[in-house]
Parts: C-alpha cells; structure tokens; sequence
C-alpha cells in the first residue's frame, strides 16, 4: 500500500496533518538519531552529559504542553496558531544546533524544542479528533503513525547520506531540519482549515486542566503509558549508540558504522512500522483495547530482551538485531493508535486541547527517563549496558498490570454513569 493509498483512507483535514506529520518528523527524526551520535562520537561529550542535556527538553515540553492545549482550545489563538509557533521554534532549535559546540547550548536547543514539541503534539492530536468521529479515529491515528514512520525514516536515511556529503562540518545536518520546519509552516498556514472554536466555553482553560487532572482512570493511564513513552525515547536516543559503540567488532555487518545503523533502524524498526501499521490496526480494531495494548506491550518487553541477546551472542548479532527491532516496530504500531484513541474517547469535546496536554506528559516523562536512563547505561561497561536491556524488559510487567487497573476503573465508572461515553474496551466498530 503506498502512501499516497494511505492517505485516501482519511478525509482531506486528517491528509493535511498527515503531510505535516512527516515533514516535521523528518526534522525530529534528525535530531533525535543523530545528537547522540554527533555530540558523543564527534565532539567528545559523555553519553551521560549528552542524555542529561536531551532529557531536559522534557523539561520545558512540560509547559509546552499546557500553554498549548490553553492556546489550542481558546478561540483567540486555536489549533493553527499553536502548530505554526511550533514550526517557528524548531527553526530556532535548528539554527542553535547548527552553531552549537558547547553543551550550554545544546542545553538551550535542547529547551526550546521541548516548548515546539508541546505545542506541536497537543495541537496536532486535538486537530485531528476535531474533524474525525469516535468510531474513525484509530483509523486516522493509524494514518498519522504511517506518516510518523516514514518522516523518521526519511530522516534517518536522508541524516546518513547527508552526513557522508558534509563529513567535514556534520554540523550541516540541521540546516536540513530548519528547512523541513519552514515547509511545515507553510503547509499549516497554506493548506490547514479555519479555526476550531470550542462548543462550549463554560470552562476557562485553567478549569479545563484542573478538570482532567481530576479524572484519576486518565492519571492512572498516563501512569502506564509512561513505560511506553520511555522505550520510544530509549529506540530513538539509546539504541543508535547502543548499536554503534557495542555491536561493532564482536561481528561485521551491524554497527560496525553510522551508515549501517541508520540502514538498520530505518528498514527493521521505521520501514516495518510504516507498512503494517494500517493493517495491523484494521486487525487489531475488533478487539477489546485492553487485551490490545497488553499484548503490544509485552511484545516490547520480548523486543528488549532480544537487544540483550543481540549484544551478548556475538555469533548471531545480526539475526538477534534484526528480529528486535522488527519485533519492537509491531509492538509500537499495535500500541499507538488505540492509546491515543482512547485519550480523545476520554475527553469532553470543548476540552480536547486540556486532556491532550495532561495526557502528554507521559511522553514528557518519558523522554526525560529514556535518555538520561540510556545514556547513563552506555557510559558503563558491555555488561551493564547489554543487561540494562534485560531489566527495561522485565518493566513491561509493571505496565501490564496499570493498563489493567485502568481497566478496572474505566468498567466501574461506566457501570454508575448514567450516560456512559464510547466502549473503550472495543475497539471501534
């Protein structure tokens, strides 16, 4: 199926923010894969001093995501404007990095993107539920993640043949990334529709953050959806230099060089993504949520377990790598669409902005854990660093039993509402 297939699957809104999804993923695919690299491998910083100054972009993405959601529900600012100041400040991020030799300022690039990725993922996800129905959205987050997948992997490839072209200032890269967050802001400004404005305004935007923070089944999903967001993190800030620093010499064909481990993560992890994640999701859909998103979650759990195998088992690295990777790819595609469903299933539609950006601070938490967690276990031995993969593994059991407890409340409270929402434990019909 190719993409432009995909793309007919939604309506033409949903085509727009799929579009701007790629074009912005290319950007943070980019950044993401190869700051640990550049800054680590090239400049000579600890992979602990590198992890600690990408953590803190969680930091700051924090009040991204609140100032978003209030701009994004509020009928003087509202979904458009809040995507065009996140296109405007990944332009500010790139051009810091372009310039940036201290760890000061990757420190500040590091802080800026926070604040764009909060505005971008509370905005983009509200857009999205504003012009779909309940029964369609896991559909049209499925088309999103397509988009997702091949902005990261165009990132990754194209981040590989253009560091080989500039290998003399690798600092070129991120010129790359402002051009991407500039087409993305002419997308939202050219092609996005009018302006949402909220069905009801009975509640001020700091009531509609108090009242989803009061919705303890959300705070306990948050909770469980946190070990996701961290093993995401950990793929896409860990994994590269996992590969390049402690796969390379015990056998030949991975890690033995940036390039053939930008081609691995980009084909087994990105490219496996972007083409079983619409039909992954259509077989996925009839069944009940809860027993979809337990199982993706232990098919992580069995993914990072095979990463240990793959740096331990020097006779069949290739094979362990391969095999994991592909094997975390599914489980992230079964896993996304139906968490991000959810949410909005959850959500009250005057308040879709307020629960968006409580609910994404699961990937605030993650991509502050993942990180520095990462970056700490590739400063220490082959050991340690193989067997960190064996211990985030076994944190799935953990996850499992919140998304179950999630449950349990969600069955409870819908027993004594006396106008129960969508069925969130069947996927939609």
């Amino acid at each position: 199926m190719t993409f432009s297939t995909v793309l007919q699957l939604s309506n033409r809104q949903v085509s727009i923010q799929a579009i701007g999804r790629l074009l912005i993923q290319v950007s943070y695919g980019l950044i993401n894969f190869y700051i640990p690299i550049l800054f680590v491998n090239q400049m000579g910083f600890s992979a602990t001093a590198v992890g600690f100054a990408l953590s803190l972009c969680a930091v700051s993405e924090v009040g991204g995501h609140f100032i978003g959601g209030t701009l994004a529900d509020s009928p003087r600012f509202g979904r458009k404007a809040v995507l065009s100041l996140a296109a405007i400040l990944g332009v500010v991020v790139s051009g810091v990095l372009l310039i940036a030799h201290s760890l000061w300022l990757l420190v500040v690039a590091s802080f800026v993107l926070g604040i764009s990725l909060g505005f971008y993922w509370t905005a983009s996800g509200a857009a999205v539920m504003d012009v779909t129905e309940p029964e369609d959205r896991s559909r049209a987050f499925a088309v999103m993640g397509v988009a997702e997948y091949v902005g990261i992997g165009l990132g990754v490839l194209g981040g590989s043949a253009l560091l080989t072209a500039v290998a003399a200032d690798p600092e070129l890269i991120f010129v790359g990334c402002g051009l991407m967050f500039l087409i993305f802001l002419a997308l939202v400004q050219g092609a996005m529709g009018g302006e949402y404005q909220p069905r009801s305004q009975s509640e001020g935007a700091g009531g509609g953050l108090l009242s989803a923070l009061k919705n303890k089944a959300l705070l306990v999903f948050m909770a469980a959806n946190t070990f996701f967001t961290t093993y995401v993190a950990l793929i896409t800030s860990t994994i590269p230099l996992y590969f390049t620093n402690f796969l390379a010499g015990s056998d030949p064909v991975p890690g033995v060089s940036v390039g053939s481990t930008a081609s691995l993560f980009t084909w087994c992890y990105i490219g496996v993504g972007a083409v079983v994640q619409i039909p992954t999701t259509t077989l996925l859909a009839p069944l009940r949520r809860i027993w979809v998103l337990s199982g993706a979650i232990a098919l992580w759990g069995m993914g990072f377990a095979l990463l240990w195998a793959a740096g331990t088992f020097a006779g069949a690295q290739f094979i362990w790598a391969v095999v994991a990777l592909c094997l975390l790819s599914v489980a992230s595609v079964a896993y996304k669409p139906f968490f991000i469903a959810t949410v909005s299933d959850l959500a009250p539609p005057s308040l879709r902005g307020a629960y968006i950006a409580v609910s994404s601070q699961c990937w605030t938490v993650g991509y502050f854990i993942g990180p520095l967690l990462g970056g700490w276990a590739m400063d220490q031995s082959a050991v340690v660093a193989q067997r960190f993969w064996l211990g985030v593994g076994l944190s799935a059991t953990v996850c499992i039993a919140l998304l179950w407890v999630f449950e349990t409340m969600r069955l409870k409270s819908s027993s004594v509402a006396e106008s129960p929402g969508p069925e969130l434990s069947a996927g939609p019909s």
